[in-house]
C-alpha cells in the first residue's frame, strides 16, 4: 500500500511544481464532451495544457462557468460515491469503539445494519473515511516522508479528506431484524487502519451481519493511538476524547535488516491477541453490560443488546491480516471459519499450519502472490484444482493487491493506470467480485441464503475469476511442499 500512496506523493509535487515553474494563469475552461479532457488556454499566450479529468471537481458549491474560476486535479474520484453502498437490503451505520484506553484495551470500527427514516439517508451524512489529519501524517512516514515535512502529510490530506463511507455515523441499529445478527471481526493490513476496507465491511453489515474492523495497536498500523489522562488542570482533553484524556499517537514500526520475521511473528501473534479483544468487547455489548467508550461518540450501545448471535462468528483480514487470522483460528475456538484476502504468509511460524483445521476461502489477486507464499498457502489447501465446500481457492483475474482495499476505488481510472495502482478489470467490478465471493461463502458456512449468482464466484464461473492460483510452482516447492525462500524486505512488506 505505501509504494500506491508514494507514488500519488511524488504525482502531486511534480504537478505542483511544474504548475509554479510556468506560472498558468487559467481563465477559461472548455469542456470536451464525456468531460475526458480539460482544455485551459492562458489569457496571456492563449497555451492550451490539457490534462485528463478526474470525476470530481474541487469547487465551490455554485457549478462551474467560464467566469469563475475553479481548481480541477486529475487524481481522485467523487469522494461520496466512490464507495459503492452494500448490495444487502439494509442501509448501514457505524461507529468508533475504545474499550479500555490503554494499549491493553480494543479499538474497532463497528459496522452494523440500519434503515433510518428516509430524511436521514442524505449522502451528506455519510462518515468520513480519514479518521482524522493524524492518519495521513501517518500514512507520509509510512510510505518514507518525514511528517515534519509539511508537503506529504499535506498532500495526502488533501487528496483523502473528502472522501465518504456509505455509513450514517451513530444510526440506530434496524429494528426489523427477526434474527439475531451473525459477527465478523476483520483485521487490516500493514500499514492500514481500521477504515481502509471500509467498502468490504459496509457490504457485509448490508447483508446483516455486525463488523468489527480492529485498529491493531502492535505498531503495524499507518498510525493509531490510545487515550492518556490529562496531568495538568490547564490542558485540554483531544477532540473526541472523554474529559480529562489526550490523545497518545503510536507510531508505525519499520523492520530492521534481519529482524524482520521475528518482528512480523511478535506483531502477529498481538493482532490475533487484539481480535480476541475485539470479540470479548462484542459479547459485552450482545450481555448489554456497560462499557465505557474513550471515543465519547455518544453510540448507544444499549441498543445492541441480544442482538449478536455468538454462535455464527467468524474472522476475515487482508494481507497482513490474513496472516492474523490464521492465527486467530488457532488461537480462538469462537471463531468458526476465516476469508482470506491476499493474504501475506511470512510472519506465521511453519509449526502452527497443521493447527489451522477450521474452514478457509482464500481469495487471491492475480499480481501479488508469488512461489514462497503460494507454497504456504497449499499446507492448507493441498488441492487448488479440486476445492471442497469448506477450503478452496480462488482468484481475480485483472487485479492487484490494492484491490481488495477502499484505495483502488479513490483514485481516478487515469492517475490509476498511470501508476499501476489498479489492475485491467475495473475496480470496481473487482470489489463487486472480492465481495460477492466473500459473501457467498460466509453464508454457505452459517446456513443462511444468498444470491445463486453469487455461487458462481467460488466455482470460477466468472470471466474474471478463477480456482486456484495463476502462480505456477517449480519442481522444488512441489517435492517439498515449500522450500526455504529469501524474501527480501521489498517483496516481504510490499503493499501490504
Amino acid at each position: 500500500m505505501h509504494v500506491f500512496v508514494r507514488q500519488i506523493y511524488t504525482r502531486i509535487t511534480t504537478f505542483w511544481s511544474h504548475t509554479a515553474k510556468t506560472q498558468l494563469q487559467c481563465s477559461t475552461f472548455n469542456f470536451a464532451s464525456q468531460g475526458s479532457i480539460l482544455q485551459s488556454a492562458s489569457a496571456r499566450n492563449q497555451t492550451t495544457l490539457c490534462i485528463p479529468l478526474a470525476s470530481t471537481i474541487l469547487t465551490t458549491s455554485d457549478p462551474p462557468s467560464s467566469t469563475q474560476p475553479f481548481i480541477m486535479w486529475p487524481l481522485t474520484n467523487n469522494p461520496t460515491t466512490c464507495m459503492k453502498p452494500g448490495k444487502g437490503p439494509f442501509h448501514v451505520a457505524c461507529s468508533d469503539i475504545m474499550c479500555d484506553h490503554t494499549i491493553d484495551g480494543s479499538f474497532c470500527r463497528l459496522f452494523y445494519p440500519t434503515n433510518p427514516p428516509a430524511q436521514q439517508l442524505d449522502k451528506s451524512l455519510y462518515t468520513t473515511w480519514l479518521p482524522t489529519k493524524d492518519y495521513a501524517r501517518g500514512y507520509a512516514k509510512f510510505i518514507g516522508f518525514d511528517v515534519s515535512a509539511p508537503v506529504a502529510s499535506m498532500a495526502l490530506s488533501f487528496l483523502l479528506d473528502d472522501y465518504k463511507v456509505p455509513a450514517i455515523w451513530n444510526a440506530p441499529l434496524a429494528t426489523e431484524m427477526k434474527d439475531k445478527m451473525p459477527l465478523i471481526i476483520f483485521s487490516h493490513g500493514l500499514g492500514a487502519c481500521r477504515t481502509a476496507y471500509s467498502s468490504t465491511c459496509t457490504e457485509l453489515a448490508s447483508r446483516g451481519f455486525m463488523v468489527a474492523a480492529v485498529e491493531h495497536r502492535d505498531r503495524s498500523a499507518c498510525a493509531t493511538y490510545v487515550f492518556k489522562e490529562v496531568q495538568h488542570e490547564e490542558d485540554e482533553a483531544s477532540e473526541g476524547a472523554r474529559a480529562g484524556m489526550v490523545q497518545d499517537w503510536i507510531p508505525h514500526n519499520f523492520a530492521k535488516p534481519n529482524e524482520d520475521f521475528e518482528l512480523r511473528n511478535n506483531q502477529v501473534t498481538q493482532r490475533a491477541e487484539e481480535c480476541t479483544l475485539a470479540l470479548n468487547l462484542m459479547e459485552k455489548l450482545n450481555k448489554g453490560e456497560e462499557i465505557i467508550n474513550a471515543m465519547n461518540n455518544e453510540l448507544n450501545t444499549a441498543m445492541f443488546k441480544d442482538k449478536f448471535d455468538m454462535d455464527k462468528i467468524a474472522i476475515a483480514g487482508h494481507s497482513f491480516g490474513g496472516a492474523t487470522s490464521l492465527v486467530s483460528l488457532v488461537n480462538d475456538d469462537r471463531f468458526k471459519f476465516g476469508v482470506i484476502f491476499d493474504a501475506w504468509l511470512y510472519p506465521i511460524e511453519r509449526s502452527m499450519y497443521p493447527s489451522i483445521t477450521k474452514p478457509l476461502l482464500f481469495i487471491n489477486t492475480e499480481t501479488f502472490h508469488w512461489q514462497g507464499n503460494i507454497a504456504r498457502m497449499h499446507r492448507m489447501v493441498e488441492d487448488f484444482e479440486k476445492p471442497t465446500d469448506d477450503r478452496r481457492v480462488i482468484t481475480i483475474l485483472g487485479t492487484c493487491h490494492q484491490n481488495q482495499s477502499d484505495f483502488s476505488l479513490l483514485v481516478s481510472p487515469t492517475l490509476g493506470k498511470l501508476l499501476k495502482t489498479r489492475g485491467k478489470l475495473d475496480p470496481h467490478i473487482a470489489m463487486e467480485i472480492n465481495n460477492g465471493a466473500a459473501v457467498a461463502f460466509i453464508c454457505k458456512q452459517f446456513g443462511l441464503p444468498f444470491e445463486e449468482q453469487l455461487e458462481s464466484y467460488l466455482n470460477g464461473e466468472n470471466k474474471d475469476v478463477m480456482v486456484g492460483t495463476n502462480v505456477k510452482l517449480d519442481v522444488n516447492y512441489k517435492k517439498s511442499g515449500e522450500k526455504k525462500q529469501q524474501e527480501t524486505p521489498e517483496k516481504s512488506q510490499a503493499n501490504l
